[in-house]
């Protein structure tokens, strides 16, 4: 695995820096691809196939569109009960102003964002989250699974996945905290849980899935600072990213692991007695 974490964390935290000097968000869509190509350096050559009710398969038009539905299902949960725990003590103050836009007023800008929601998951798997769930989920989960289980290696990758996201938050990318280490060590709990989400999608509809996944987490956050800009600010304990999105991620996690474990279970019992079937009578 050391081929795989030199690659990853040495051009991802190049890359990472680089945006922190340009202020440019390509670097972080370069730094994206790197866990694929440390997969690659350490020689693991996998063509993954987006599954749909796990059976692996190509997939277009309507059936694309149940696949996101069915592998962005925990991220939707997710947003939903983090902007209803919210509720209670903060009222929705909506606003535009977050969505700059070079070309277009923040107004339109937001409304095209919010008519193409349902289709940025899957931009977002193309664009960069595909790189990194090959690698997160492709190569590094199974390997750590082997010894430690798949929910404690997931456990594990997120601590992993976090660290890999030190020098993004160091420049300020997810708290607004500039070179305050402690937004790792905040961010730890945050991508435990996701990364226990993401497995649960993985065993079932495989990297693509994970990757729609990764995406819809990417490419929703947004609406919970649309409805609640004032909260920006405090984003180390309210939203998705801070204490209260920790909280809540493992909440999801915990209701799609038990799916899963019981999916997996079941297909395992189908298998064996498909196999014991086809066996013949002793």
């Amino acid at each position: 695995m050391l081929k795989f974490f030199l690659v990853a964390f040495g051009l991802g935290w190049l890359f990472q820096l680089a945006f922190g000097l340009t202020k440019s968000v390509l670097w972080l869509g370069a730094a994206m691809w790197t866990p694929a190509l440390g997969a690659l350096a350490e020689g693991y050559r996998a063509r993954p196939r987006l599954s749909v009710n796990s059976s692996p398969t190509l997939v277009t038009g309507a059936g694309l569109l149940k696949a996101v539905a069915y592998t962005t299902w925990p991220i939707v949960l997710f947003t939903a009960l983090t902007i209803l725990f919210t509720s209670p003590f903060h009222a929705p103050s909506p606003t535009s102003a977050l969505f700059q836009h070079p070309f277009l007023p923040a107004g339109v800008a937001a409304a095209l964002w919010l008519a193409l929601a349902p289709l940025l998951p899957l931009a977002v798997a193309v664009v960069g989250a595909f790189g990194e769930e090959y690698g997160w989920r492709g190569y590094l989960t199974p390997k750590l699974a082997q010894r430690l289980g798949w929910f404690w290696a997931s456990v594990l990758v997120g601590v992993i996945w976090a660290v890999w996201h030190t020098p993004g938050i160091l420049f300020g990318y997810q708290y607004g905290w500039h070179m305050r280490p402690e937004g790792v060590l905040l961010f730890i709990p945050v991508t435990c849980g996701i990364a226990v989400i993401h497995t649960a999608v993985y065993l079932r509809w495989g990297v693509w899935g994970a990757a729609l996944t990764h995406g819809a987490a990417n490419s929703w956050a947004p609406i919970y600072y649309l409805l609640y800009p004032q909260l920006t600010p405090d984003r180390w304990l309210w939203g998705p990213v801070g204490l209260q999105g920790a909280a809540v991620a493992w909440l999801v996690a915990a209701l799609v692991w038990i799916g899963t474990k019981r999916h997996v279970h079941r297909q395992s019992r189908l298998r064996t007695e498909d196999a014991c079937g086809a066996s013949p009578s002793l």
